[in-house]
């Protein structure tokens, strides 16, 4: 073969190992059934009306795809349905003492283990889960308008007190009435919080700001015992909250749903005693976490 000739041969040979081959892929399978336009309104309405469905959104941008590819769209952005985080509305002002709240115990660590949380929690009859599904991407868990605000309401059911520890807790209180200043007084201060309070050497007592608590008949009963002081709207600062959150659980899993309050009232009970204060001890391990988490996010939601 002359030289020139197999110059040549070797150059074509280059330019198709290099990619530049005298050949086209043509593409297989269906159609796209969406256009490039169509995909980006599906994705902005997906992230301006959080809790669309997805037949919703297809009504909206006035596709004639299935809701099924609607979703294939949203799920190709990352845009999952996922229930939203409850959590009770908060101001410039209340996350702003939030972070001060933290900052100020930043690097407690041992300490937590002398401090005693205490709450009231309600338990209702027949109570549905509100499930409602937001469409978020990875790391927008904790967006503002990726969060359910938190309410209660007038439903038949049970109201409770307790109290948790490092190494115990207390007996659990049934409040038969709304709670006032002197019925926390005559049916938690006195026969549950003093006495639990005085076989902790040392033990410092966290209630939150609601009424009550801050009474004057209150205060005066809790004269000799440490008081934590507490930043308003931060039940997401106290470990108590997940106990709550494990004994509804139970109740949602029991083989024979209460079906009225006493019942129910029971179940809580027996909920109650039941968990184990292994389960407690990892919660109270969490509490450097949770407030770090509360100052990363400006004295926003922790997420916990």
């Amino acid at each position: 073969m002359p030289l020139r000739r197999r110059r040549s041969h070797y150059e074509q040979l280059t330019e198709f190992e290099g990619g530049r081959g005298w050949y086209s892929l043509k593409k297989t399978g269906r159609p796209r059934g969406t256009t490039e336009r169509e995909d980006r309104r599906i994705r902005r309405t997906a992230v301006s009306h959080r809790t669309a469905s997805a037949a919703e959104i297809r009504a909206a941008v006035g596709t004639t795809v299935t809701q099924r590819t609607v979703r294939n769209r949203l799920l190709d952005a990352q845009l999952r349905a996922r229930r939203p985080v409850a959590c009770i509305p908060l101001t410039p002002k209340h996350c702003r003492l939030r972070r001060q709240w933290c900052q100020a115990r930043a690097q407690w660590r041992a300490e937590w283990i002398s401090v005693v949380f205490s709450d009231e929690s309600r338990f209702c009859l027949g109570a549905s889960d509100g499930r409602v599904l937001i469409r978020r991407r990875p790391g927008e868990r904790l967006q503002p308008n990726c969060l359910r605000p938190r309410h209660t309401g007038p439903t038949p059911g049970v109201m409770v007190r307790g109290a948790i520890s490092y190494d115990s807790r207390s007996t659990l209180v049934v409040i038969p009435n709304t709670l006032n200043a002197n019925l926390y007084v005559s049916l938690v201060i006195q026969p549950v919080v003093l006495p639990f309070m005085s076989s902790i050497q040392g033990g410092i007592f966290q209630q939150d700001n609601a009424r009550p608590h801050t009474a004057a008949v209150s205060q005066r009963a809790l004269q000799g015992v440490d008081i934590l002081p507490w930043p308003a709207r931060s039940p997401d600062l106290s470990p108590i909250e997940h106990v709550w959150d494990i004994i509804g659980r139970q109740l949602q899993h029991h083989p024979l749903p209460a079906q009225t309050v006493p019942v129910l009232t029971a179940q809580v009970q027996q909920a109650w005693n039941s968990i184990p204060q292994s389960d407690i001890r990892h919660l109270y391990d969490t509490m450097h976490a949770r407030l770090q988490a509360c100052i990363q996010n400006s004295g926003g939601y922790t997420g916990y």
